[in-house]
């Protein structure tokens, strides 16, 4: 079995106003694995996501991230294998260049110098912001925020990579790009973990998925098994891609064998038929 990177076991959170956000969730992260939660908005999703990054303890419960619970030392001297990228990107963008933000974490490490020029220049090609590295980061379009965001923890190689809300508000272009490079960083190695209310994004972002809604594990299946499951998804006041939902149609009326999840395997699916 692959190594468990993150571990929660009956966490609860509740925020000092009073708000419970977590009611006892528990579950498991391996190592390669691309997890997507999904819940409505104030589902808890975005807490967490936070509390697999180890940035909120839980009030109730466990969790351990690299094997170490994330309220110790242990886990502290481990934080750098963790990339976090928040779902607004000014929430990420401090200093008064891309090319400062890209560094920050690399010199926070205390790395050479010439090993965080090579990162830097590495990642901002990457991520096609090269051109944009002396640019303040507040005369940056929104899509190139993502970017620059997404480019502060790709420089520091995490093993985990977690992303919140990593497709919303981008233009198509953008979007297509930031999920590319999300598949090739899984390609490599890199374990992800994403958290969205963005059903269409889904078959080219994760490969299991957890169903949360206030506060409670509703799901955790397959990307098939979950996606095909509408009483679910209703349950936490969503709905499947919409390509599932015609293809749900199609094959309670006989006309199709399978329900696809993607465009291409809905092509295949209407050339077996004609």
């Amino acid at each position: 079995m692959k190594d468990v990177l993150v571990e929660l076991v009956n966490v609860h959170f509740t925020y000092p106003n009073g708000v419970k956000a977590l009611r006892g969730i528990s579950l498991r992260v391996h190592r390669g694995e691309r997890v997507a939660v999904l819940g409505p908005n104030g589902s808890g999703k975005s807490t967490l996501i936070l509390m697999m990054a180890g940035l909120l303890p839980p009030n109730k419960g466990e969790a351990r991230v690299f094997n170490a619970d994330t309220s110790t030392k242990e886990f502290k001297r481990q934080r750098h294998r963790i990339g976090l990228v928040f779902q607004d990107p000014d929430d990420q963008l401090f200093t008064q260049s891309v090319v400062g933000d890209v560094e920050y974490g690399p010199r926070n490490l205390k790395l050479p110098d010439d090993e965080v020029k090579e990162r830097s220049n590495h990642v901002l090609e990457m991520m096609g912001i090269a051109h944009l590295k002396d640019r303040p980061p507040y005369r940056l379009s929104f899509g190139e925020k993502k970017k620059a965001a997404l480019a502060t923890a790709l420089v520091l190689k995490p093993e985990l990579l977690i992303l919140d809300e990593p497709t919303a508000n981008l233009d198509l272009a953008t979007r297509r790009g930031l999920i590319r490079i999300l598949k090739e960083l899984h390609d490599a190695g890199t374990t992800i973990i994403v958290s969205t209310h963005d059903a269409e994004a889904l078959p080219e972002l994760a490969d299991r998925i957890v169903v949360i809604n206030e506060g409670t594990l509703l799901g955790d299946g397959t990307l098939s098994e979950i996606l095909q499951n509408t009483s679910l998804l209703e349950s936490a006041g969503l709905e499947p891609p919409t390509i599932v939902i015609l293809f749900t149609e199609l094959h309670r009326k006989g006309l199709v064998t399978h329900v696809p999840l993607t465009i291409e395997e809905g092509l295949k699916e209407l050339s077996k038929s004609t």
